[in-house]
């Protein structure tokens, strides 16, 4: 939502609005350019403050401006109630004692922290805050995390220099030095017993719409994430009941039989909502492929099938799209509670990472907040996704991952929750036959993933060890191990970790 450079020395409240951003000598902070977005300034005769925050709908937003002068009284009950704004906000406050950032519980663009020369630089973007970074070493834990497919919601990045500020939390910088302060744990609810006449159905319906209409979006501008799954498809007929045939709705399609079946499935989604629809062949943007080299910088926990899915995004843009609504969050809106994990194996993991990899996925607890109002993974996944949004202009819309949602879900009794069956039940009320509703075959992108390694994967560990890698050189990988992966590969013989080894190129890519 916002990017920024602030000094430290620069604690006044010499601030004023200059083309796209606040700025005070060398110091700025830029909100991003969206009609989503508004933002919001004050200052007193000591301390300013600045927000950059989604809009809510039925109002006129704040018009982009310098601080406006208010008195030490009116300053503080105006930041009191900008730090409970209920949407998707940032909030930055500059007073002699220091610069505080906070996030608040909505973070569907998350920010990214570094300081470097007694300053401090933020970014929705990862990469857009190398170049800025004091050193770059990597930090072995996330590391760990990102080769072994075990990442957390965490302060932790891929490089020791760069965190992440995690949902409610502050970051507090003062005499080039960052603290950050983590909230309190989230309150979670437990299943409730339904009443006699208990219309489960209607109140799911009806609170999804009530998220929905808490966001501000146009609708005539505004695609959907169609790609056929449980929980797209019912942000999708969601979006339909509201605003009927005017939305754009688009997806990759997958290979083979699953692909077929998965062009039915929203071919009859299509037909019922009227959207107008784009799709792609996911097959011809494989992962490690000469068409898969990515445009910008990437950050290294960002999805291995983004090319596919950035060029849908552009082509939406070029359409005139503003906003992407997506079912991130269903799956763990109605999830069952996690069974208790036993203590990490070697054998779990693939041979190709080293012993001290292994011993850094040990510390499962390093940096990873307290418990948030949503799930982990859910802000993982809003975290990993937005900077791909951001960067083609479109903002996203996650109504799943709303917390009014996830705690009706925890409130709903495991029958409801048990392989997804109100969203199955709710597409069932609608009219949808049973391939739509329980499709035979699994829709995902194994098939096209294995369809890389076998075209690209070769060729793509060898140019990683003939022209070095950090994962290497660091000791996270092992040459040999990934060399054996190479001719398996060629052999057509690979072992079921071997297609991890694509996001090893993956994160090298991002690294290099």
């Amino acid at each position: 939502m916002l990017s920024m450079r602030i000094g430290g020395a620069r604690t006044g409240t010499s601030w004023e609005w200059v083309g796209d951003r606040w700025r005070s000598g060398s110091s700025w902070i830029s909100p991003y350019d969206h009609p989503a977005l508004e933002t919001w300034s004050a200052q007193d005769s000591r301390r300013s403050v600045f927000q950059v925050r989604e809009r809510a709908p039925g109002r006129p937003p704040h018009s982009p401006g310098s601080p406006r002068p208010v008195s030490t009284r009116a300053y503080n009950e105006a930041i009191a109630e900008a730090r409970d704004w209920a949407r998707a906000h940032h909030l930055i406050e500059i007073t002699p004692d220091g610069i505080t950032v906070t996030t608040g519980t909505h973070c569907p663009a998350p920010v990214y922290l570094t300081v470097n020369h007694a300053t401090l630089h933020g970014h929705w973007d990862m990469t857009r805050l190398r170049d800025v970074m004091s050193h770059q070493h990597l930090d072995p834990i996330e590391i760990a995390r990102l080769l072994a497919l075990t990442g957390h919601y965490s302060t932790r990045t891929a490089w020791q220099g760069i965190s992440l500020l995690t949902e409610r939390s502050s970051a507090w910088f003062h005499d080039g030095e960052l603290r950050v302060r983590m909230p309190e744990p989230a309150r979670h609810d437990e299943p409730r017993e339904l009443a006699p006449d208990a219309r489960v159905l209607d109140g799911y319906e009806r609170l999804l719409d009530a998220v929905l209409a808490d966001h501000y979006y146009v609708p005539e501008r505004t695609a959907i994430e169609l790609s056929g799954g449980m929980d797209s498809s019912n942000v999708a007929m969601s979006l339909a009941t509201r605003h009927g045939p005017i939305l754009v709705s688009g997806a990759l399609i997958q290979e083979g039989a699953a692909g077929e079946q998965q062009k039915r499935r929203r071919e009859a989604m299509i037909r019922y909502a009227g959207f107008r629809d784009t799709v792609l062949r996911a097959a011809d943007y494989l992962p490690m492929g000469p068409q898969h080299a990515p445009r910008v910088p990437l950050a290294p926990h960002e999805e291995i099938y983004i090319a596919g899915h950035s060029t849908l995004l552009a082509k939406w843009k070029s359409d005139g799209v503003l906003w992407a609504a997506a079912g991130v969050g269903g799956d763990e809106m109605l999830s069952l509670p996690p069974e208790p994990q036993p203590p990490l194996a070697p054998a779990a993991v693939p041979r190709w990472l080293t012993p001290s990899t292994f011993e850094a996925l040990r510390d499962q607890g390093s940096g990873i907040p307290p418990a948030p109002p949503i799930s982990d993974s859910t802000l993982r996944a809003l975290a990993c996704g937005a900077p791909m949004y951001l960067r083609a202009g479109l903002w996203p819309l996650y109504p799943l991952a709303d917390p009014a949602m996830w705690r009706f879900g925890q409130w709903l009794p495991f029958s409801w929750r048990r392989n997804k069956h109100l969203a199955r039940f709710r597409l069932q009320r609608l009219g949808f036959d049973r391939e739509v509703t329980h499709p035979p075959l699994r829709e995902n992108f194994h098939d096209v993933l294995h369809k890389a390694l076998a075209r690209f994967g070769p060729a793509a560990i060898r140019t990683m060890l003939d022209t070095g890698s950090p994962l290497i050189d660091g000791k996270f990988v092992d040459a040999d191990e990934l060399s054996a992966v190479a001719v398996r590969l060629e052999q057509q013989q690979p072992t079921d970790q071997d297609g991890m080894v694509a996001h090893v190129l993956r994160l090298h890519q991002a690294l290099t």
